[in-house]
């Protein structure tokens, strides 16, 4: 299992919204980092360490302090991750490693997949489609 990488500068592309939800941030957050809502009801790192700790709501789409507020998208398309090795359909999961909210190209302890890869295009003829990830933990939630 490798995390995914976030390559656009501390935020992450929005290429359309159909669920998102503005809350406070209970610690440092980065941009493109899987977030929960705890017990407070403000944003947390989620994992997929532990049943518990795969809680995941959606993945922030900035970078903020504690006590800032920042936008998760739960359902929706989104560019800035490094996609290159997944294949178009692939399942993108909640990361295993602790507390820090990573994606990652394989299961983790609890198998949680949080969206797909799928094809984009950016310009009409003769191009390699660009790959995005489309977000939709309720369609792709495994068992």
């Amino acid at each position: 299992m490798a995390d995914l990488e976030l390559i656009t500068d501390d935020k992450l592309n929005v290429v359309e919204t159909r669920q998102q939800l503005t809350l406070v941030a209970a610690e440092d957050i980065t941009a493109g980092e899987a977030v929960r809502i705890n017990t407070a009801g403000k944003w947390e790192n989620a994992d997929a360490s532990a049943i518990g700790t795969a809680d995941y709501y959606g993945v922030a789409t900035r970078s903020v302090k504690a006590g800032e507020a920042v936008t998760a998208i739960r359902s929706g398309v989104v560019d800035g991750f490094d996609l290159a090795g997944l294949a178009y359909g692939a399942p993108v999961f909640l990361s295993n490693t602790d507390d820090v909210g990573a994606l990652a190209d394989a299961a983790g302890s609890t198998s949680r997949i949080v969206g797909r890869v799928i094809p984009a295009n950016g310009q009409l003829i003769g191009a390699t489609p660009d790959k995005l990830l489309d977000l939709d933990p309720t369609s792709y939630t495994i068992a």
